[in-house]
């Protein structure tokens, strides 16, 4: 009897703690649902076993069609693991070395000095989208591709940015380079090779690579947005205007993007890596060592997405954070526009973080809070208030400007369910200015700058914002006099100066 009353004691004490932490992931989830503050999935693992998953809002707006469990999502800079772990592969087979010059495999390649370990690092100067500006200005419908890579770099006349491993700067170039080199190395176009070597082996039957014949697959999430401040309806990343270049123009390449996956499949390749079941576990050893640059110290900057204490550094395709309290753990962070990813697996606890947002979503503080409740600490509170300038834009568009001011001061007066934020004006002014192609937008424009000169009467910035909204509506001897006002306030105010200079004041 005493044994089984010891094992009923050590059962509950046991058992207390997870039943706390579920209730604790339930109680977090519920209130982002409820208050629809989440689109997205966001999978938590701990020991190699999913501990909770969360599905909200939608994946596509349009449709009305819901993000699940099953939703396929593009990895975006999450998918340059892969594109480590398939040079790796290779590395583990002898079949290259990182120190090898990236010319050694391709030929033409127009910068000696340049390695295999520069491009997996970020250290080796070469430019990066930027590249192929003249490209798409020449061709605005053109698609780049990895084919494009080689011959535009021979064409760059700018040379490197630096001295190949004197300093880090984040560059898609060189992951796409890194997968021409896999298909140099291996015969095998590089979706071949990863479905063969990285994809089947860690059991991820629901992950590809896009663009080959995949367009019919309804079950990939939208990169979504609402392009202006006061838009209320969301639109599909790529036909938007401003984000084409990056979103339609260099949608195409392959190795630094484009993965795409669920989140059940991400978590097998995060129980296969660690596991040394794709590499060596001395390469898993290697990939997530950090960086040293030429002068012998590791390169070190802000954690990408994971908030609080900590320092982001860099190996091998993969990105660490080092923070105190929780050890070292590794990863990745992705943005496309209308699109944030996060792939985080702590080595001393082995817990995982899979999470990716198409829309609404505070993701830093999302993902940090699963991190804390995972370890039996509390989440960061949630924000619940709306934007009090979001309310303002409505009002403003739909009965004018008196009814705007009216809702305005309420929002402000309700500071339990609202919150106002001066930048927040300022962007919907430029957004009316800019952004608008509504018969009234400079109307709106004027009257939100206008506004935000009463409530900021000390913001320097104020007065330059609407000293330009007055001269593009042609008022300009008052611009002249809100630009005079920005610079008695700020002397040193760039654009101030800019804008007189232009009107030949100064």
């Amino acid at each position: 009897m005493r044994s089984m009353i010891i094992g009923i004691i050590c059962l509950l004490s046991v058992s207390a703690p997870a039943q706390d932490r579920d209730f604790a992931f339930k109680n977090y989830f519920d209130t982002l649902s409820a208050h629809q503050l989440y689109d997205g999935g966001i999978a938590l693992a701990e020991n190699g076993h999913k501990v909770y998953a969360f599905s909200g809002g939608y994946a596509n707006y349009a449709a009305q069609q819901k993000n699940t469990e099953q939703s396929r999502f593009n990895l975006a800079s999450i998918s340059k693991i892969f594109t480590s772990t398939a040079i790796l592969q290779l590395k583990d087979k002898g079949k290259l070395k990182l120190e090898d010059e990236v010319s050694r495999y391709l030929p033409g390649f127009p910068f000696p000095g340049v390695t295999l370990r520069h491009l997996l690092t970020h250290t080796s100067g070469l430019p990066n989208l930027e590249l192929f500006d003249e490209l798409v200005k020449q061709y605005p419908d053109t698609v780049i591709t990895n084919a494009d890579v080689l011959p535009l770099l021979k064409q760059w006349t700018k040379g490197l940015y630096f001295k190949p491993g004197d300093e880090f700067r984040y560059c898609n170039t060189g992951f796409n380079l890194l997968a021409l080199i896999v298909e140099k190395v291996s015969g095998l176009d590089f979706p071949a090779y990863v479905e063969k070597y990285i994809l089947k082996p860690a059991g991820m039957k629901n992950t590809y690579i896009t663009g080959i014949n995949r367009a019919y697959d309804t079950l990939v999430v939208k990169q979504q947005l609402k392009p202006t401040f006061y838009d209320t309806a969301w639109l599909e990343a790529n036909k938007v205007a401003r984000y084409r270049y990056t979103e339609y123009n260099n949608s195409g390449s392959m190795g630094s993007s484009n993965v795409i996956t669920t989140m059940d499949d991400m978590l097998k390749f995060d129980n296969a890596f660690f596991i040394g079941k794709l590499i060596s576990l001395s390469s898993v050893e290697e990939a997530i060592t950090p960086v040293k640059l030429n002068n012998g110290k590791e390169y070190e900057a802000h954690m990408d997405t994971m908030l609080g204490d900590g320092v982001g550094q860099y190996g091998l395709g993969w990105e660490i954070f080092r923070m105190p309290g929780y050890g070292k753990g590794v990863g990745h962070g992705g943005f496309k526009f209308g699109l944030a990813t996060f792939y985080y697996h702590n080595l001393s606890s082995k817990q995982a973080i899979v999470a990716y947002t198409n829309g609404n979503s505070a993701l830093g503080d999302n993902v940090t809070s699963c991190l804390y409740m995972l370890n039996g600490k509390p989440a960061i509170p949630l924000f619940l208030k709306k934007s009090a300038v979001r309310e303002y834009a409505r009002a403003l568009m739909e009965q004018g400007t008196d009814h705007a001011a009216c809702i305005l001061h309420l929002c402000m007066a309700d500071s339990t369910n609202y919150y106002f934020n001066t930048k927040e004006l300022n962007f919907l002014g430029y957004d009316f200015l800019y952004g608008s192609k509504a018969r009234k937008h400079l109307q709106w424009a004027l009257e939100t700058f206008k506004l935000n000169t009463f409530l900021q009467p000390a913001d320097f910035n104020t007065y330059d914002s609407y000293g330009e909204a007055l001269l593009e509506a042609g008022y300009r001897e008052d611009a002249i006099s809100m630009y005079k006002k920005s610079l008695e306030l700020n002397p040193a105010s760039i654009d101030g100066i800019k804008a007189m200079k232009k009107l030949g004041l100064m």
